[in-house]
């Protein structure tokens, strides 16, 4: 309701206020759509205001189109939402009370150092940026009328998460759609759509291009409640000179500037600029207007320079030591800080060998996001099923973004600073469980799943995932499929419980060859229910089969001999093979 009042004051008429708008946001390969719709009266001509639009809005990407009238003018008005309120201060003013040396502060009451920290919360907070739309309508009953605009700062991608259950054997499959939020607004109870793999295409306006209105900053009055929080909480916005300087020798200098981002060229409003030299007797501070401007006035003139800093809620701080301070005059320093909107022109260091560079401080929510992306580290890695009865697929293959549009069942709430995983897509997939041995080429009984999956299979394929089995968080996996009916083996790693033995001895000699072989596999079952184990060998090259027990799938392009069976409970399953050469 604030953010509507500040609307309509900026209008400077009064306008029909659209409440509570229909809310869509449609994630694109490279933008975010956002797309408001909702019904209003319309009786004759009559102007419609939008809530403000916060967080990082594109003015220039602004349209405004209906059905059931005419959009005759639509204006646009770039503006801020007051970082705090004047009860707010007075409040925290109030409680702290008369302004103290820093020396001095160790002595606040617990009640004053609650309202310290309150105001110098308050001193580094901005001011979210705003846009003011109104459209003016012409036409008689109700009219539907649609507000789109572009959004920066939000990325997506997909992921997938499997949950394999035993009992029942079944695989759970969902593709989410993973948001990196960053857009300096909440998404509340909007409708979401994932369009991944296309650039957003451009729209028409239908009506009138939107026409910007510039108006003088309306946030005096925020202006001088900031300055009483600054002078108040041991930062002054005056120069108090010590007595290295001297009044009568020394002409005071004005320092002016602004500070913009180094990208867009935008201005930076709320930067905090600090100006320290040994001939004041603390440091003096300043802040940007809306248009990025700083002033401070009755600077001592120091041959030794200044020593400047740049602060902003939303980039990289910056330092300039020795800045030449001439007695008197005017002296101009212009900054312009990284806000992360583009290119870093200032890229930190290189990491040294076999180390790691974040940065600093970097967001958790951030590294969440990067680290969803990238391969797991070999260690990670769920060993791969030793299947030798089939052949394998390819280990390693690119996984492409799927050329279709997925919608999020229901509404969402997505915070900004957050990286959310929307759910998009869940089936639910049989699988058969078993064990699994090949004892020739390794000691390890593994754990498999064979999974029959339905045509959406393949969002899945080629995805880094880790599965959750019977609920507990597995080591990573790449799947692949297998053609052609696209079942795969989904490797839930090794059972330790199962340690199967294979024994080779010889057998009696035969007239026609020169040794007989003896192979015996032995799989013990230590659960109190059924096991499926699977057992593979293989004949040696140029070996001939005697006899096998029980009977076995013989595959001669491999040379694999593989066995199902079905273990009773503490029992031990047996299979043999006799071979000559």
């Amino acid at each position: 309701m604030v953010l509507m009042g500040l609307g309509l004051f900026l209008a400077g008429t009064l306008a029909v206020a659209i409440e509570v708008p229909d809310t869509t946001v449609t994630l694109y390969k490279d933008k975010t759509l956002v797309v408001r719709t909702a019904t209003v009266k319309v009786a004759g001509t009559e102007q419609v205001q939008w809530p403000l639009l916060t967080g990082q809005v594109d003015p220039a990407s602004i349209q405004v189109e209906a059905e059931g009238a005419e959009v005759q003018r639509v204006e646009v008005r770039p503006t801020y939402v007051p970082a705090f309120t004047a009860e707010e201060v007075h409040s925290a003013l109030q409680r702290l009370g008369p302004p103290r040396p820093p020396s001095e502060s160790l002595s606040y009451s617990r009640s004053q150092s609650d309202a310290f920290t309150e105001l110098s919360i308050m001193a580094e907070r901005g001011s979210p940026p705003a846009v003011d739309v109104m459209a003016t309508l012409k036409g008689e009953g109700l009219a539907k009328v649609v507000l789109r605009y572009v959004l920066s700062g939000a990325r997506g991608r997909y992921r997938v998460e499997l949950t394999v259950r035993s009992q029942p054997p079944q695989v759970e499959a969902t593709f989410l759609g993973h948001i990196l939020q960053r857009t300096g607004v909440d998404w509340k109870d909007v409708i979401l759509h994932f369009d991944l793999s296309r650039k957003m295409p451009p729209f028409e306006a239908t009506g009138p291009l939107p026409e910007r209105i510039n108006r003088p900053d309306m946030l005096e009055e925020e202006t001088a409640l900031r300055r009483l929080i600054f002078n108040n909480i041991g930062q002054p916005t005056t120069a108090n000179w010590n007595a290295r300087a001297s009044r009568q020798r020394d002409i005071p200098v004005v320092l002016i500037g602004t500070v913009v981002d180094v990208n867009t060229g935008a201005p930076l409003k709320d930067a905090v600029v600090t100006v320290a030299t040994n001939r004041l007797q603390s440091r003096v501070y300043a802040f940007t207007n809306a248009h990025g401007e700083y002033r401070i006035t009755d600077l001592p003139p120091d041959p030794a320079g200044y020593r400047l800093v740049f602060e902003h809620p939303r980039a990289r701080t910056r330092v300039h030591e020795a800045v030449p301070a001439p007695n008197g005059g005017s002296l101009r320093f212009d900054e312009r800080l990284w806000t992360g909107a583009g290119p870093d022109p200032d890229p930190p260091e290189p990491p040294v060998e076999g180390g790691c560079y974040l940065g600093g401080s970097v967001d958790p929510v951030i590294i969440d996001y990067l680290v969803a992306g990238l391969g797991p580290r070999e260690s990670e890695l769920i060993a791969p099923p030793q299947d030798f009865a089939r052949p394998a697929g390819p280990p390693h293959g690119v996984w492409k973004s799927p050329d279709r549009r997925f919608t999020a069942p229901g509404r969402h709430i997505v915070l900004d600073n957050t990286a959310p995983r929307i759910p998009l897509l869940t089936e639910t997939w049989p699988v058969t469980l078993h064990r699994q041995v090949f004892l020739e080429k390794d000691a390890a009984t593994y754990l498999v799943g064979e999974v029959h999956p339905s045509a959406e299979v393949a969002l899945l394929m080629h995805h880094w995932i880790q599965p959750v089995v019977d609920g507990k968080q597995q080591k990573f996996l790449k799947l692949w499929p297998r053609p052609p009916d696209n079942t795969f083996t989904l490797p839930l790693g090794t059972d330790p419980k199962v340690r199967a033995v294979r024994r080779v001895q010889r057998g009696p000699v035969e007239w026609n060859a020169r040794e007989v072989q003896d192979v015996t596999v032995r799989v013990p079952n230590p659960y109190a229910e059924p096991m499926r184990v699977r057992v593979v060998d293989t004949l040696p090259r140029g070996a001939r089969l005697i006899r096998i027990t029980p009977g076995a799938h013989r595959d001669d392009e491999t040379a694999t001999l593989t066995w199902d069976l079905l273990v009773p409970p503490a029992s031990t399953g047996a299979v043999s093979f006799r071979y000559s050469r």
